[in-house]
């Protein structure tokens, strides 16, 4: 009878666990480049990993979109009822920006604790910063390309 000895909260990486990078690099990427490449590298790395909160980073990350979207349109009312001057909704839109920085964040600290674990038992890690450099150069006319210079989906990927 072999018994292996395992920690709950131990990630396990899948097949893709040699692409980990620490959180750090997508966290940035969300702040520079935009929530379309931050959170989706966010599910990725939670993926790769094993970490133990990858359906809750998932969920979290997928309710960025929804939310997005309600505070737009909310601002979007508040600007149609008078609530809001149309020299002050740029300022309310600032709203948008710090949810989606937010919930970057929120990421990041949920991810954390996987990659300390991962690195500390010997887990690949691999450096994200190429990757966050060309989000900087490259990222606004990939998101222009994918957006068609829609103004909602720019709200929405930005």
């Amino acid at each position: 009878m072999s018994a292996t000895y395992r920690i709950q909260d131990e990630p396990r990486p899948g097949a893709l666990g040699h692409l980990v990078v620490n959180p750090v690099f997508p966290l940035l990427a969300t702040m520079m480049g935009g929530v379309w490449l931050g959170l989706p590298w966010f599910v990725f790395n939670g993926f790769a990993m094993g970490s133990t909160t990858r359906i809750k980073e998932l969920v979290l990350a997928l309710l960025v979109v929804p939310g997005t979207l309600l505070l737009f349109f909310l601002l979007g009312t508040l600007v149609q009822q008078g609530v809001l001057t149309k020299t002050s909704a740029p300022y309310a839109g600032v709203g948008i920006t710090v949810w989606k920085l937010a919930m970057g964040y929120v990421l990041f600290n949920l991810q954390q604790r996987s990659f300390a674990l991962h690195e500390y038992y010997g887990g690949v890690v691999r450096n994200g910063a190429l990757v966050l450099v060309a989000s900087i150069f490259l990222g606004s006319s990939i998101l222009s390309s994918l957006t068609g210079g829609d103004t909602l989906l720019l709200v929405l990927l930005g």
